[in-house]
């Protein structure tokens, strides 16, 4: 995040933290309530305006696996602030020791691992399977590492397993311009998200994992190239 924007939060920041905390002790989904808002209001104070496409065809009755691409530091917040239905996210395990935003994290249920280690990687499967399974929505950033511009790095196909494995339904979400908040000599104040067309279990049971994730890569980058005057 750019240092000009932390200088313009440092006013809500105590506020946060104390809010962090008192919100450690209720549960996730009052967190997760809490933090939505939270999102909602720091993108306005900091002077960002966020569109968003495709809400409307986001189904509120079933268990999602949200799927997006990676481009900046609060990409989670940018969906968190838009997303109609309630989430929890996977993240690398060196976030959850970050100042408020690792405690918030903890609070709304962040599955967080260690990337570095097979065992890691394991562990984050399988919890978000287990999470998926007990009706838990979850967002995963598939690329692994922020792309920080325009061109997508490649899916890590692995990342959908727990989307397998629980029959959840997988949403494609497409950040666009999110990068450009970590960018201090960008003064870029429009930002989009788009959720694409829900693709439930029945549709991919017969799809590999590698080609699938290059169907949600495609589609997302192809949202990303999308010129104004075409949208």
């Amino acid at each position: 995040m750019k240092t000009s924007k932390i200088i313009r939060a440092l006013p809500v920041l105590p506020v946060a933290w104390v809010s962090s905390k008192i919100y450690e002790k209720k549960s996730q989904l009052e967190a997760q309530v809490r933090l939505e808002r939270w999102s909602r209001f720091i993108l306005k104070y900091l002077g960002y305006n966020l569109s968003v496409k495709g809400i409307e065809t986001i189904p509120k009755e079933e268990t999602i696996y949200f799927v997006s691409n990676h481009q900046g530091t609060l990409d989670p917040a940018l969906v968190l602030a838009s997303c109609p239905v309630h989430l929890a996210f996977i993240s690398k395990k060196e976030n959850e020791t970050m100042p408020i935003f690792g405690r918030w994290a903890r609070n709304i249920g962040t599955i967080h691992f260690d990337r570095e280690s097979r065992e890691g990687n394991v562990h984050m499967l399988r919890e978000a399977a287990r999470e998926l399974k007990q009706k838990k929505n979850l967002l995963v950033f598939p690329e692994g590492t922020r792309s920080k511009g325009d061109t997508m790095n490649e899916f890590k196909a692995g990342a959908l397993l727990p989307a397998y494995l629980s029959k959840a339904t997988i949403v494609p979400v497409a950040l666009k311009k999110a990068y450009t908040l970590d960018i201090s000599s960008d003064h870029t104040k429009q930002l989009e998200i788009e959720y694409g067309k829900p693709i439930r279990a029945s549709e991919y049971k017969k799809i590999s994992q590698e080609d699938l994730a290059k169907e949600l890569h495609d589609w997302i980058q192809s949202r990303i190239d999308i010129s104004p005057e075409d949208k």
